[in-house]
């Protein structure tokens, strides 16, 4: 089987501890009898977009298609992944859109895991982007074939046994479920369309649940499994963006607890993200970040 493995790093490979890492993880995949191919970001000559460019990059991310499983690799940088991985991220923008549009994931089958190199705060950050950004893209999330690699400097990451055991782990786990897509071939019954969460749950008018009714009765159109879901902020949506600012404009007005509209608004972007509605789901996450804000504030003055 093939397995790539786009290196992210920002320095020259003498002086990489991910490029590193990257080298050990390759020769745990040919140990295992698989080909690896390394693609190194900064050494090609490529534009940063959201559209289809033929440079030196595309014909890089064309070879995912082929591949059995991809590698994201990259240092923390100020607890974010580097800029040459968030540039993959943005020009896989177009096969995104023409997935959703010919209801077709061409990445179902394949696997992806990650690989971390730093020594401060961003590891779980950084795995959260790139899991969701691959799940979105119909690759096969991967246990335990996320390596974080905490040591500082080319000797001591040879001597970091738990650097050394999560490379192992990673190539073994991602050869082991590749193998089993490949012979399962779950595309084939997969379902490959985007539904609009918000369109499928909304249709129809609401028959309200009436007291002592079952939860899952049919009489009426109410998920919720309480009897009296007062807590419910109603009117919430992520259609588009408008639909999200008014829906901001309700938590605000609600009345709630300030842990409430937190909650309340951390479900819609959720919800917004697994839809695929980009704009709506930080317009959520721009109103989270700013009432977290003022947790803080508060906080300090106790």
């Amino acid at each position: 089987m093939k397995f790539l493995i786009f290196n992210g790093t920002l320095k020259p490979d003498a002086e990489s501890n991910t490029s590193k890492v990257v080298s050990m993880l390759k020769l745990a995949f040919e140990k295992l009898g698989q080909d690896c191919e390394v693609i190194t970001m900064r050494e090609l000559n490529y534009e940063r977009g959201t559209v289809d460019i033929n440079d030196e990059l595309k014909p890089e991310l064309m070879k995912m298609f082929k591949a059995d499983g991809v590698v994201f690799a990259t240092p923390i940088w100020w607890s974010g992944q580097s800029s040459h991985i968030q540039a993959i991220m943005e020009r896989m923008d177009p096969i995104y859109n023409w997935s959703k549009e010919n209801k077709h994931q061409p990445f179902y089958n394949k696997v992806f895991g990650s690989l971390i190199s730093g020594g401060g705060d961003g590891f779980q950050k950084i795995h959260g982007n790139l899991y969701s950004f691959a799940s979105n893209f119909g690759f096969t999330i991967v246990p335990q074939a996320n390596v974080e690699s905490k040591a500082q400097g080319l000797d001591e990451i040879l001597d970091d046994q738990d650097t050394v055991d999560q490379v192992k782990n990673c190539a073994i786990n991602m050869t082991a479920w590749a193998r089993v897509l490949k012979e399962g071939n779950p595309a084939k019954d997969g379902r490959h369309g985007s539904v609009d969460i918000n369109e499928d749950l909304t249709e129809g008018k609401r028959i309200p649940r009436k007291k002592g009714q079952k939860a899952k009765s049919k009489k009426h159109s109410d998920l919720y499994t309480d009897e009296d879901p007062k807590g419910t902020i109603h009117g919430l949506g992520f259609k588009d963006e408008a639909a999200a600012r008014s829906s901001v404009a309700k938590i605000r007005k609600s009345g709630r607890s300030h842990a409430h509209k937190i909650q309340a608004a951390v479900a819609m972007e959720q919800r917004a993200r697994a839809a695929g509605k980009s704009g709506p789901a930080a317009i959520y996450r721009k109103f989270i970040n700013s009432m977290k804000k003022k947790t803080k504030a508060k906080n300090k003055k106790k």
